[in-house]
């Protein structure tokens, strides 16, 4: 097996993520205990006990983010439902109003022409009145003047 030189910079030894710190932690943990062969404990059995821990707290991070996700999941579930919910009250609200408001416009329109009517009505009763009036005064002063007529010549 042949390896290829690390390269002298250290810029790619930049870690980021949880997961990476903990993989770079389990490989320097081994390389500490390849150094220190004293130990009971076998290298490779350091390597293997650091690998199943990084499985269980990845398991356990898996798990907490599914707990995460599906309370996340539910609470776009519930808005979506609401959100609907009034969209549709809102729009059967709106077109209870838009037919409400066209029977106001009719109604509107019905007694706009019901009082012009009135009017007309009314205008032509004043001009009946004022008719009258003169006729009845014509009246009146004929009536005088034959009355007056008649008183002279019963003198």
């Amino acid at each position: 097996l042949g390896f290829a030189p690390l390269p002298s910079s250290r810029a790619h030894l930049a870690v980021s993520s949880p997961a990476m710190k903990s993989v770079a932690r389990g490989v320097a943990l081994s390389l500490l205990c390849l150094v220190n062969r004293g130990d009971a404990v076998t290298p490779i059995a350091k390597v293997i006990e650091l690998m199943k821990s990084m499985e269980a707290k990845g398991v356990q991070e898996k798990e907490a983010e599914a707990t995460r996700f599906s309370a996340f999941n539910q609470w776009c579930s519930d808005q979506k439902r609401i959100k609907a919910e009034e969209i549709a009250d809102g729009t059967e609200k709106i077109e209870a109003l838009s037919a409400k408001i066209e029977k106001a416009a009719a109604e509107i329109a019905s007694l706009t022409d019901r009082i012009q009517e009135l009017d007309e009505d009314v205008g032509r009763w004043e001009k009946d009145t004022k008719a009258a009036t003169d006729v009845r005064e014509k009246e009146a002063a004929d009536y005088r003047a034959t009355s007056l007529d008649f008183g002279e010549s019963l003198d």
